[in-house]
């Protein structure tokens, strides 16, 4: 009894002596509790979709969840949401669902979903899935979207960044790439020509800054690429350790389908601009050489002059700073609203007054000299791009001259 009272002693004082070392031995299974994922999708038909999506998904081994944070949600069905977004406080907040449920959402809508793992250390995947929590709460959730400087992409590049201690910021915030935020615009839209052309003349001169890849990651395209890219760490190791496409588009790409009004539109109006202003020049006849005329003028009054409302509003009323100080104002002032008149008097009456149309004619001139300030201004510091409205409203106010000249000389030589 003795020895094997002896015998037992020893094998408790031993095991006691290695419990610290086989307690270390075992893995702490909160260390490397969480698993972080960006969720990028591509574009969509709809205009909303076309500049992509993105997400950021924490697999969390202890609580068995699989979260994905979406900073893009938003609703148009609020009234006062509605009227907050015509003044330029459009409200977006972070929404939390599950993972199945955004791979099914965007299988129906078929726009490509790619996962792309984090090759984090276990304290940076905790402090993003801590953030993430803290950003979901309701006290914090909403925030004020702008949608290049602070959107669904930039919130989830700050965070990943913050987590890993400014490295793409360090290597993508440098020199200006050459592009500006027009370019990526009209790449966006590509496909789209009327809702692109609007878009792009609604945005002022703050669009055609030159930027840096840093600012381009705005979009979810341009940031998933340099996350494949860049590499952190001591180590320098790549910070996205797999990718997978989890969603591929079944359709045709999204750039290469135009719906039939986005083309309807564009070829409708020069049409009817072309009836309006190029017809009466060709013409004998003076009546319908003079009411063409007028149709000209109404089209393009109402396209110009609302135009210009449009811009002057954006201005003065809104808090959307991208279209502040727009010199497309200048190019199609919403004075051209005055062009209505004539415009109605020519298509009933067939003929203007002598001293009507020469007050017309004048104003077409003096339309023609800002349109050539605003082509001086770009000799210094004002970058707007904005050629192609320069050169249309040119064409279009050189017709209108032309047209008036020939209504003039049908109503002398009658």
């Amino acid at each position: 009894m003795t020895a094997m009272f002896r015998g037992l002693l020893v094998i408790v004082v031993a095991c006691a002596s290695l419990a610290p070392a086989l307690c270390r031995a075992q893995p702490d299974k909160s260390e490397d509790r969480y698993k972080i994922q960006v969720l990028t999708m591509g574009k969509g038909d709809d205009l909303f979709a076309r500049f992509g999506h993105i997400a950021l998904m924490v697999d969390d081994k202890v609580s068995k969840t699989r979260k994905v944070y979406n900073f893009g949600t938003f609703s148009f069905n609020d009234p006062e949401l509605q009227i907050k977004y015509a003044r330029g406080f459009l409200i977006y907040w972070v929404s939390v669902t599950t993972y199945r449920s955004i791979i099914d959402r965007y299988r129906y809508f078929d726009r490509e979903v790619t996962v792309r793992t984090l090759n984090l250390t276990p304290a940076q995947a905790r402090e993003i899935a801590q953030r993430l929590d803290i950003n979901a709460l309701p006290e914090n959730r909403e925030y004020e979207y702008r949608h290049y400087i602070d959107n669904c992409c930039t919130r989830i590049r700050d965070i990943i960044d913050d987590a890993i201690g400014g490295a793409i910021k360090k290597e993508y915030d440098r020199e200006p790439t050459g592009r500006t935020y027009r370019d990526w615009t009209l790449d966006a839209l590509e496909g789209l020509p009327v809702s692109q052309a609007i878009i792009v003349y609604s945005l002022g001169p703050a669009i055609d800054k030159p930027i840096t890849r840093w600012d381009e990651q705005f979009l979810p395209v341009v940031l998933a690429k340099d996350l494949d890219d860049i590499r952190i760490g001591p180590d320098n190791h790549p910070l996205v350790s797999r990718k997978r496409v989890v969603v591929k588009r079944q359709g045709p790409a999204v750039e290469s389908v135009t719906p039939t009004y986005e083309i309807a539109i564009p070829a409708v109006l020069l049409g009817l601009l072309a009836l309006g202003f190029l017809l009466p020049i060709a013409l004998g006849k003076r009546k319908i050489a003079a009411r063409l005329t007028g149709l000209g003028l109404l089209v393009w009054g109402l396209t110009a002059g609302l135009g210009g409302l449009m811009l002057l509003l954006y201005w003065t009323a809104t808090t959307h700073f991208d279209t502040h100080y727009n010199e497309n104002l200048l190019v199609n002032p919403f004075l051209h609203l005055w062009l209505l008149g004539p415009a109605f008097k020519l298509i009933f009456k067939a003929r203007l007054g002598e001293r009507a149309s020469l007050l017309l004619r004048w104003y077409l001139i003096a339309s023609m000299g800002l349109i050539l300030i605003d082509v001086l201004m770009k000799i210094g510091p004002f970058i707007q791009g904005n050629w192609g409205v320069i050169l249309f409203a040119a064409v279009c106010n050189l017709a209108a001259i032309g047209a008036l000249k020939r209504c003039d000389h049908n109503e002398k030589t009658r």
